[in-house]
C-alpha cells in the first residue's frame, strides 16, 4: 500500500508543479513591467501550491496563536526537514529565503526561480548584503519573507542558535519579527518530517509513503522596534526555543 500511495503522489505531485510551474512563467510574462504586483500575485499562487502540496502528502496543519501578522514582516521558524516549506507557505503569504543548492537542482531551479524565492549562498559571505537588500525590497513591497535562520535542518531535539544577518533586513525597514513553532505530531523520533542524517531521496521516499502527517503552526508575538540584528536574533531564538522545548517536556 506504501508504495502505491508513493507512485499516486509523485504523479499528482508532477502534474501538480508542472501547472504551477507554467502559472509561474504567464506571471512573469503579464506582470513584467510592474515588479510589485509580480511578487503580490507569486505569493498568492506560492501559498496556493503550498496547499496543494500539503493536500497530496495528507499534511494537516493546526494553527495557534493570536498574533495578527501584518504584510510585510519578517516569519522566523525552526527548521526541521522539506515539510516546513509546505506548512509555512500555507500558512503564510510570503516568499522564502532559501539555500543556493536548491536552485540548482533539476526542476526545482525552474520553480524556484518563477517563484522568486531568495537565495543564500552561505560560502560567499559578501553576498550577504545583496540578500538583505532583496528581503528588505520584498518587505517594502509589503509583502512577508519567510527565514530559517537556524540555517540547516535538525532533527528536533533542540533549536540551534539563530544566524543573526538577515535579521538586518528587519531592522533597516522598521518591520516586525514574527517568531513562529513547527511541531510534528508522528509519534516518530526523530519526525518522519526530519531531513538529518539521512540523504534527500531517502526523506522524500518517507515522506510519500507516510499515510498522514499532524503538525502544529504556533504563532508567536513579534518584535519590532530593535536597532541591533543580534539582539533581534537572540530574542525570537529564546522565545521560539523556551516554548518548543518546554513542548517536547510535556
Amino acid at each position: 500500500m506504501g508504495y502505491l500511495l508513493t507512485v499516486i503522489r509523485i504523479i499528482g505531485i508532477v502534474l501538480t508543479y508542472i501547472i504551477f510551474g507554467l502559472m509561474g512563467l504567464g506571471l512573469f510574462l503579464i506582470f513584467f513591467s510592474s515588479r510589485e504586483s509580480h511578487y503580490r500575485s507569486i505569493v498568492f499562487f506560492t501559498r496556493l501550491w503550498a496547499q496543494c502540496s500539503c493536500f497530496l502528502l495528507n499534511i494537516k496543519i493546526r494553527r495557534t496563536g493570536s498574533e495578527e501578522i501584518s504584510s510585510g514582516s519578517l516569519i522566523v521558524a525552526n527548521h526541521v526537514g522539506t515539510p516546513d516549506i509546505f506548512v509555512m507557505g500555507s500558512s503564510f503569504p510570503a516568499f522564502f529565503v532559501s539555500k543556493a543548492e536548491i536552485g540548482r537542482w533539476p526542476f526545482m531551479s525552474w520553480l524556484t526561480r518563477l517563484g522568486a524565492t531568495i537565495f543564500v549562498d552561505r560560502n560567499r559571505k559578501q553576498q550577504v548584503r545583496a540578500t538583505i537588500n532583496q528581503i528588505c525590497h520584498r518587505m517594502n513591497a509589503q509583502c512577508s519573507v519567510i527565514l530559517f535562520p537556524e540555517a540547516q535542518a535538525t532533527d528536533g531535539t533542540d533549536i540551534l542558535p539563530f544566524k543573526s544577518s538577515h535579521f538586518e533586513a528587519a531592522v533597516q525597514t522598521g518591520q516586525p519579527v514574527v517568531p513562529v513553532i513547527i511541531r510534528y505530531h508522528d509519534k516518530n523520533f526523530p519526525s518522519i518530517a526530519c531531513w538529518y542524517n539521512i540523504n534527500f531521496l531517502t526523506h522524500i521516499f518517507r515522506l510519500l509513503k507516510y499515510p498522514r502527517l499532524d503538525v502544529t503552526v504556533e504563532v508567536l508575538p513579534s518584535f519590532s522596534g530593535e536597532s541591533d540584528r543580534r539582539i533581534l536574533a537572540r530574542n525570537c531564538h529564546e522565545a521560539i526555543r523556551e516554548k518548543y522545548l518546554a513542548s517536547i517536556d510535556k
